[in-house]
């Protein structure tokens, strides 16, 4: 340590705070602030110091902080008479705001995930320990401090918390759980780095089946109206050939738009998973300033697509058919992992991929490449918003109104509706619930909800039929929680290795009609 300053009359800058039991000090070389000094007896160790700075130059500030410290030093000492130091709450947030966004910087947080964290910990986290339970320190956290704050959170809190539109709204149910979950992972990380040694509780936040169907399927009986309005529309830019001087180019946009609806309701994929999207990060600089960078994020590539003949039977005559599959390379997702979809969209792409060559041969762009993106903007070779792909889906709602209205859900039909729409349609073909988990990287949780709305109606007779007389059956009951074991037993209770196995043929590739010769 620096040795103590001394006054322009040679007196040393220090002084004693309560009697003596403490002192501050000013150093050499440290003007700048007064530094705390207090001696701890340790029967086993000695003495030992324990030095803070202060950050105060003005005296009596630095006296009022030196006897605040002495005595929260006072209230927690260990059993070998060692002060244990008192964390407080917003200097914690603040080291784990950091830590965030250090993730975001190094492009392993996306922005709009770090902003959800710091609302969710600096507005309702900090309010509800701060004002709310009067809580200054982390260890004056108790294990049902939190079990109020849902309550509080959409009774009283929110009226603490404007929006960016300087407004104060009742939280969904949702938000709120968005909140806990934060509020989780923050005290995760002060047990990893003890802080604290405890979990608080939360009161469990059960959403309202209306939020949980806020993307309601489209059934097949109104997803033709779709399918033949896309056809429509985007055929009308073409008889717009003599009006306007960019028809050709709205054109491209109205056929990459129907391409794509029609590959999102027969794959499930999320919409960014096909689109892409930039996402912004905070690079740190030299001079200690940030600049924003953009950085991005998944996007589905003409090399991720891959077109193969292979073989199914027919149910009604027991012959094999040749059928043609598709298969999309999902490089970026959700939930971080990458995926295999097998669908039938090779007529949509191939149709697509015509048009993406003709269209860059007549206004005079490179030739695509197999590292091109299937529907990014070939003018700029960037994604388009996503605000664009949701105005046209709000447009083709509006237009079809008469004919496109939910069943049984209050809720519009959303681009994630053509998500629920395919997880539905497997469902009721009866596909297996694993094999629709790897497909789409929906959680079994998520899966058991779309199990729970699908249309009891379907199985009237099944609901109904009398069993009187009938000879009582093997039942093979599989649950959820186990569905890993699933492939271990079919259904009927037969194991899937005693199973004859037909394969007539050999699965043999076809030549890709979506690759450039």
């Amino acid at each position: 340590m620096s040795k103590v300053a001394r006054d322009e009359n040679g007196a040393p800058l220090a002084r004693d705070v309560l009697g003596g039991r403490c002192k501050i000090y000013m150093f050499e070389g440290r003007p700048t602030s007064w530094y705390f000094k207090y001696r701890v007896n340790n029967k086993a160790k000695g003495s030992k110091y324990i030095v803070r700075c202060l950050d105060e130059l003005d005296e009596k500030r630095a006296i009022l902080k030196a006897e605040d410290l002495y005595l929260a030093f006072q209230g927690d000492i260990d059993e070998e008479g060692v002060p244990v130091r008192r964390y407080k709450v917003v200097d914690l947030i603040k080291e784990w705001i950091l830590l965030n966004e250090e993730r975001n910087r190094a492009g392993s947080m996306a922005l709009t995930t770090l902003r959800a964290k710091v609302s969710s910990l600096q507005n309702a986290g900090i309010l509800f320990i701060t004002k709310e339970k009067k809580i200054t320190y982390v260890d004056q956290i108790k294990r049902d401090t939190f079990e109020s704050f849902s309550r509080w959170r959409k009774n009283e809190g929110f009226k603490l918390i404007p929006n960016s539109r300087g407004k104060t709204i009742i939280p969904k149910d949702s938000t709120v759980k968005r909140d806990i979950v934060h509020l989780a992972e923050w005290f995760k990380y002060l047990n990893d780095k003890e802080y604290i040694d405890l979990k608080p509780t939360f009161e469990i936040i059960k959403q309202r089946k209306d939020e949980l169907d806020a993307n309601p399927p489209i059934p097949l009986d109104q997803w033709g109206h779709v399918h033949r309005y896309l056809k429509q529309w985007s055929d009308e830019a073409v008889k717009e050939e003599t009006k306007t001087n960019n028809w050709r180019r709205n054109h491209y946009w109205r056929e990459l738009f129907r391409t794509l609806i029609l590959v999102l309701y027969n794959t499930g994929a999320r919409p960014s998973e096909l689109v892409g999207k930039e996402e912004k990060i905070r690079e740190a600089q030299s001079d200690g300033s940030y600049v924003i960078k953009r950085v991005l994020k998944g996007g589905l590539r003409w090399e991720d697509i891959e077109i193969q003949d292979s073989f199914n039977m027919n149910a009604a005559t027991g012959k094999y058919i040749d059928i043609v599959i598709t298969n999309l390379f999902i490089r970026y997702s959700k939930t971080g992992e990458t995926r295999d979809i097998p669908c039938n969209c090779t007529e949509f792409l191939s149709r697509w991929r015509r048009h993406v060559n003709e269209y860059r041969r007549q206004v005079g762009l490179r030739k695509v490449t197999q590292k091109d993106y299937v529907f990014f903007n070939p003018h700029t070779d960037k994604p388009y918003p996503y605000s664009q792909f949701s105005l046209a889906w709000s447009d083709l709602r509006t237009n079809l109104s008469l004919v496109l209205s939910p069943v049984r859900s209050d809720k519009k039909y959303t681009l994630y509706s053509l998500r629920s729409s395919y997880i539905t349609n497997q469902i009721d073909e009866g596909k297996d619930i694993y094999l629709i988990k790897k497909i789409t990287g929906h959680s079994l949780e998520m899966l058991q909800r779309h199990y729970d709305r699908s249309d009891v109606r379907k199985r009237t007779a099944e609901a109904v039929s009398r069993t009187i007389g009938k000879k009582k059956e093997k039942k093979v009951i599989m649950s959820l929680e186990n569905v890993d074991d699933w492939d271990k037993l079919a259904l009927d209770g037969t194991k899937l290795s005693d199973k004859p196995k037909e394969s007539p043929k050999q699965t043999k590739k076809k030549s890709n009609p979506l690759k450039i010769k």
